[in-house]
């Protein structure tokens, strides 16, 4: 193995220093006397320049990657920001990094663009929106080049660093004004409990991996249906809710949104439920947050970044047309007490599973220790001797307990 290794470097080294070796032939005085400019024309400078060339390669194949990604992350986040601010009319949208850098950039890099965060708040019916998106570090072109060999030659293989996507998350407030003049329902706290539950419109290409990387999707029911476009299928906790995001959206949600953005858009869901399974009730209970979560890859054009605000757009009408419902008690509201129950009694098992299995690895964990215990008290034993003397005990216990019963057999 490390001949493999040695012999190729070994023999590298030989021919680099093979390269100058009629100036290294030369003796200490006939060095001395050459002139400076004379040395430099004497020596052969092919290592020293390729190490030179190298370095430039790696120096602009980094800028090159950096100016993508800043690039990709410019047009995103200013057409976003843009749609945002003059469209839906959120007060405040966009964030400026504490470390300094372009001040005209309303979002936050990190990781050389690689990691890309933003925020828009301020706005009836919408507490927040938080904007996430990973990028490929395009500045390590070497870190690529590997990621992609390996990819190639092993299928299961799958780097984060190589996947590009955009996640949008929708927090509701419960609070909806008409007008500026409206004033503020004060039972913003009581129409949120009607957001728990979980329905999806999935990309049909990705629905197997997702619903094992969400955990919230893995708690659905698959429903493939024409009243979307045939890339999609619906992923809800009960079939009752499947219709909950068109209900409450133009009647052009198809045509104008959906296929449209079949290319780029992954999933849309409205959940209360983590990402991660939870370990116990405790932290069930915890992770419960109301939220619209949409996941798309990285827009690749302006036709796909108009797309994306369209539904964004149409995820906050939801919101909003949901939330005004729910405040003005109107009869049309989708999700109903009875549907509401319904899924509370599906959760609820879910919960005992949860408890049942938290109890089952508590368990396991504590005759784990016991079993720890006992070893550190034999070693303990052995080592003062301890040990010897029960285990001589216990052999003594066993002969006699054996004639004993020869006794008794021989009585008998």
């Amino acid at each position: 193995m490390f001949e493999v290794i040695l012999t190729p470097l070994t023999r590298f080294v030989e021919y680099v220093n093979g390269l100058n070796e009629v100036y290294n032939q030369l003796t200490f005085e006939e060095q001395k006397a050459m002139t400076i400019f004379e040395r430099i024309q004497y020596y052969n400078w092919t290592f020293e320049m390729y190490c030179i060339l190298l370095m430039l390669f790696f120096y602009i194949t980094y800028r090159i990657g950096v100016s993508i990604n800043v690039s990709k992350a410019d047009k995103l986040f200013a057409s976003l920001h843009t749609y945002l601010r003059n469209e839906l009319k959120f007060a405040r949208v966009g964030l400026t990094s504490m470390k300094g850098g372009n001040v005209n950039r309303l979002y936050i890099d990190q990781h050389l663009h690689t990691w890309l965060t933003s925020f828009a708040t301020g706005r009836s019916s919408i507490d927040s929106i938080n904007i996430k998106a990973h990028l490929k570090p395009r500045h390590n072109i070497i870190n690529l080049i590997i990621e992609y060999i390996l990819g190639y030659f092993f299928l299961t293989y799958q780097s984060p660093d190589l996947v590009e996507y955009l996640e949008i998350e929708i927090k509701p407030n419960g609070v909806y004004v008409n007008n500026e003049t409206c004033n503020i329902n004060s039972n913003s706290k009581e129409i949120l409990q009607n957001f728990k539950f979980v329905t999806s419109i999935v990309n049909k290409s990705i629905m197997d991996k997702i619903r094992l990387d969400r955990y919230f999707l893995s708690l659905t029911h698959v429903t493939d249906s024409d009243s979307i476009p045939k890339e999609y299928v619906y992923m809800s906790e009960i079939n009752q809710i499947n219709d909950f995001i068109k209900s409450y959206t133009k009647g052009s949600f198809n045509e104008e949104v959906l296929a449209k953005a079949k290319d780029f858009l992954q999933f849309i869901s409205f959940t209360d439920l983590p990402d991660f399974r939870p370990k116990n009730k405790e932290e069930w209970i915890q992770s419960l947050q109301s939220r619209c979560v949409i996941r798309t890859d990285i827009p690749r054009n302006k036709a796909e970044l108009n797309t994306l605000n369209k539904l964004v757009g149409s995820m906050v009408e939801v919101y909003d047309n949901y939330t005004r419902d729910l405040v003005q008690k109107s009869d049309k509201t989708v999700i109903t007490a009875d549907i509401l129950k319904k899924i509370n009694m599906l959760r609820q098992n879910e919960i005992n599973r949860i408890d049942k299995i938290a109890k089952q690895i508590e368990l396991e964990n504590a005759m784990e220790e016991k079993k720890e215990l006992m070893k550190e008290k034999r070693r303990e034993m052995k080592k003062t001797g301890e040990l010897q003397n029960n285990e001589q005990k216990m052999r003594e216990k066993r002969e006699r307990r054996l004639r004993n019963r020869q006794r008794q057999r021989i009585t008998q």
